[in-house]
């Protein structure tokens, strides 16, 4: 049993965590629940190791637990999954997996055993039930496979005790069954299990008891059985958001509008092999499809990460040949990447920086500091972005919050497309209702939208046509979501 009493956490300015206790039981799933910011991520670090608390006292079976780093807590038998992603792309799967633990793979003279550490680490890799081969290569693996195997690096470790942070947002719906089955699995062989999600359906699934938290403070513990999720999302928010949380769709004149963006047969990498739509002027198109299907790919290839094989791009009517990033964004395309600690921020930097960053606001030659604090401070009050001030670095916010400054930096530039890998991916019920009504508003003011999404839900919601892709190419189209429900989407992506 894992219990904290009073634990507290300031960063610089920030107030992270204000008298949070928690009690997670031997042999049971507690979830933490709560909007962005609320301390969720910082309490689980504290149990973790990651952090130490600045105030409280922590017991471990009844022992005191005060550990100085994450390997003395997996030391005392807790592991921590972090929220972000935390492989390093030089190593093999197997050397990710017993990173902390490669000398008990090493022989005589501290060469390595490697057949022997492939494989354990593919042993742990298919308790978790992911399709994963050890020998696979790193560079080559999407974000759901990588935290998979942050996972089995966590259940390597043979914990009594598993902290799992958002775990399942880069994971797809068969992978996130995989995980809850997982964690099912390892409570009934007595592990004490708390994690962090930002989707109830998961959380009530799986969860004995759950601690609820809103702006760093202890709301109250409940058994999960005992409360439903119109009242968590009311003690978590402030306000019952079931209701609404999806904005009306766009007019019917959206489909007369001009396109925007017009692709005509294109191929790129390996996934996207014979693709032609074309998304319209204040039109949500909505991608669906399970990881590799092609939706990635599509995205690199509109703003230039990657050449298409063959095919055609049209922006606005005329040829488009991105030759890299910077030039579509230069020409009005925005993306918001589904990895935005590596891809989307540069999270040592300010929040100011990150907003101006793809366009940074000049005066003449020169950079000019009183427009990007104007800019910035009117994205912060659009989006709500929960900082301390817009000079705040954003590795201090919380992962929902650094989602929305992504968000900003994309409306930042006024753009003509805005390119969405699961938007929402780390953020609460509450700011996902912000969310979804800029985004709405924006289409409303003519913005192109391409979204894909691994919530289906939300394509459902925010989706004015959908198209479904398998192994590269579009294999159904929605020409309307009204009255469509998961199955029907999902019976064609797989």
């Amino acid at each position: 049993m894992l219990v904290a009493s009073g634990l507290k956490k300031r960063f610089g300015q920030t107030l992270a965590a204000s008298d949070i206790s928690v009690t997670l039981r031997t042999g049971a799933v507690h979830a933490i629940v709560g909007e962005n910011g609320a301390g969720k991520s910082t309490t689980l670090r504290m149990l973790g190791g990651a952090i130490s608390p600045d105030g409280g006292t922590m017991t471990l079976n009844g022992e005191p637990y005060a550990p100085g780093s994450t390997f003395d807590a997996t030391h005392r038998g807790v592991a921590l999954v972090h929220q972000e992603i935390t492989i390093n792309r030089s190593l093999s799967v197997a050397e990710n997996i017993f990173i902390g633990d490669l000398r008990f793979h090493a022989g005589r003279l501290g060469v390595m055993k490697r057949k022997r550490m492939a494989v354990a680490a593919q042993g742990f890799l298919d308790i978790i039930g992911a399709k994963i081969s050890v020998n696979a290569k790193i560079d080559r693996l999407n974000l759901g496979e990588l935290k998979c195997i942050e996972i089995a690096r966590a259940i390597s470790s043979n914990p009594n005790t598993i902290l799992l942070d958002e775990s399942t947002a880069y994971l797809d719906h068969r992978e996130v069954d995989a995980v809850l089955r997982v964690m099912l699995e390892l409570k009934a062989k007595g592990m004490t299990i708390g994690f962090v999600s930002h989707h109830l359906d998961e959380v009530l699934a799986v969860a004995d008891d759950l601690t609820i938290l809103k702006d760093g403070q202890f709301v109250g513990s409940y058994q999960a059985a005992s409360i439903e999720a119109n009242e968590i999302h009311r003690l978590m928010v402030g306000r019952d958001v079931m209701q609404g949380i999806y904005p009306p769709s766009s007019s019917p004149a959206v489909s007369t509008a001009p396109p925007v963006l017009q692709v005509k047969n294109a191929a790129v990498g390996r996934e996207l092999n014979e693709i032609s739509f074309e998304v319209r002027r204040g039109e949500i198109l909505g991608i669906a499809g399970l990881k590799g299907a092609g939706a990635e790919a599509l995205f690199a290839g509109i703003v230039g990460d990657e050449s298409l094989r063959h095919g055609e791009l049209q922006l606005d009517g005329k040829e488009y040949h991105p030759s890299n990033p910077q030039e579509a964004w230069r020409l009005g395309i925005a993306h918001l990447p589904g990895d935005r600690g590596n891809e989307g921020l540069i999270v040592s930097f300010s929040v100011l920086d990150n907003l101006v960053m793809a366009r940074p606001p000049a005066v003449g030659p020169f950079f000019s500091l009183a427009r990007a604090r104007a800019i910035s401070k009117q994205l912060i009050k659009l989006i709500g972005i929960r900082t301390v001030s817009e000079a705040s670095p954003c590795q201090s916010l919380s992962g929902g919050n650094m989602q929305k400054v992504v968000l900003g930096k994309c409306l930042a530039v006024d753009p003509h497309l805005l390119l969405l890998n699961n938007p929402t991916r780390g953020v609460d019920v509450g700011a996902r209702e912000e969310i979804y009504r800029i985004l709405r508003k924006k289409a409303s003011e003519g913005l192109a939208i391409l979204l894909s999404s691994e919530d289906m839900p939300e394509l459902i919601g925010m989706a004015d046509r959908l198209l479904v892709l398998r192994r590269g190419v579009v294999v159904h189209e929605f020409a309307s979501l009204k009255s469509v429900e998961e199955h029907s989407i999902v019976q064609h992506m797989i």
